[in-house]
């Protein structure tokens, strides 16, 4: 049985591992004798630790190289961070797609896959494919269990309870509509999850900046980071920026008010705004596509979306002040058409406060850029802020 004690010391031994960890992702390589000024262990204890990570995989000793010979005439020995071995594990369980990403204690990729689904699945089913798709990943070496510090796990349409937000002495709540036990079983570290857009953030945001991050796909999800971290909320829920209104006499929304951002700017309705206006398209890439190519009906409809985007980004800027926008997912293929009409919706408002400079960018879609925010969250969690 483990007691209480036990699971101190399993602690303690856990930060000493973290101290040397973030030295060598900090410095590169270091020798032992760096090792002992860095982290202010005994030659003991960082023996010990460093003769485990080194049979788990995480770290390796050679030479050092172009800097000469130790005292005995020997080249000098350095330890270094295997690049391969992945220290943190992000998984999305998206609206269309399960993917996973693993990333180094440096924060750089390591591996990655994702499987793009074609029929709607429960969440239960996504964890199912996650922790099989995880477990090929562990078969094939791409994943290496002992290596990994933390599991970030991001969920379509689910927030995390704020009161239970990572694995501490007691597991996380799992998710509504399922549990997260599958992947737990795969790979056995400290797991957190929350909702997949919020952690995609991660992926962008920087270490101090205040970033809103909005994603239009099939629906609409948001982000925002505040001095480089998430913002929760009381409930869990802040960021929602697809619940702004945008027109009070627009149509009904699942969430109980008219004229939501989401009712307007999800895929569907945008494909079915250009059938309105005389000319359908396959694809929001082809509406893109066709608008860079002069087609006015297309170039109004990125037009349209932009001033609607704007009405809610404007309203959030205003609480928020972030130093970045970044407009994500499928919507924002429509370029400029898009983003000129919140640039100057933003350039238009003067409150007289002093100066005010918001960067407004699209980024290029990626798949699996909410399995590496996820990534990023748990390593930033349990390996960077842990080690102190």
């Amino acid at each position: 049985m483990v007691t209480r004690d036990d699971n101190a010391l399993q602690d303690v031994r856990r930060r000493h591992e973290l101290r040397v960890l973030e030295s060598l992702a900090a410095h590169g390589t270091r020798t032992r004798r760096e090792l002992e000024g860095d982290t202010k262990l005994s030659r003991t204890t960082l023996s010990a630790i460093v003769g485990e990570l080194r049979q788990r995989g995480i770290v390796t000793e050679g030479d050092q190289e172009n800097q000469g010979t130790g005292r005995n005439g020997r080249p000098t020995k350095v330890l270094r961070l295997d690049p391969g071995a992945g220290a943190a594990v992000g998984v999305e369980l998206g609206r269309r797609r399960v993917s996973i990403s693993v990333i180094g204690f440096d924060g750089s990729h390591v591996a990655g896959t994702h499987r793009e689904l074609r029929e709607s699945m429960e969440l239960e089913e996504k964890v199912l494919l996650a922790a099989d798709m995880l477990r090929t990943m562990v078969r094939q070496g791409r994943v290496v269990p002992d290596a990994v510090v933390g599991m970030g796990v991001g969920i379509a349409a689910r927030h995390a309870n704020p009161q239970s937000l990572y694995d501490g002495d007691a597991p996380q709540q799992d998710p509504r509509g399922a549990s997260l036990a599958p992947l737990r079983e795969v790979v056995d570290a400290p797991l957190l999850w929350d909702n997949n857009i919020r952690l995609a953030a991660m992926a962008y945001g920087k270490a101090d900046g205040d970033l809103l991050y909005v994603v239009l796909a099939a629906g609409i999800g948001s982000a925002a980071v505040v001095n480089g971290t998430l913002l929760r909320g009381g409930n869990g829920m802040a960021g929602e920026l697809g619940h702004i209104s945008v027109d009070f006499a627009g149509p009904a929304c699942w969430c109980g008010r008219r004229g939501c951002l989401e009712q307007f700017l999800n895929e569907a309705n945008v494909l079915g705004e250009a059938a309105r206006r005389g000319q359908a398209f396959e694809s929001v890439a082809a509406i893109a596509e066709a608008a860079r190519a002069g087609n006015q009906i297309a170039a109004g409809l990125a037009a349209w979306a932009g001033e609607l985007l704007a009405r809610a980004v404007v309203s959030a800027c205003v609480l928020l002040d972030p130093n970045r926008v970044v407009i994500a997912g499928e919507l924002s293929q429509l370029g400029e058409g898009l983003l000129a009409p919140v640039r100057a919706a933003l350039a238009e408002q003067s409150l007289h406060m002093g100066p005010r400079i918001i960067d407004v960018a699209a980024t290029v879609y990626a798949p699996t850029a909410g399995s590496d925010g996820a990534a990023h969250m748990a390593l930033k969690h349990w390996a960077m802020d842990a080690a102190r």
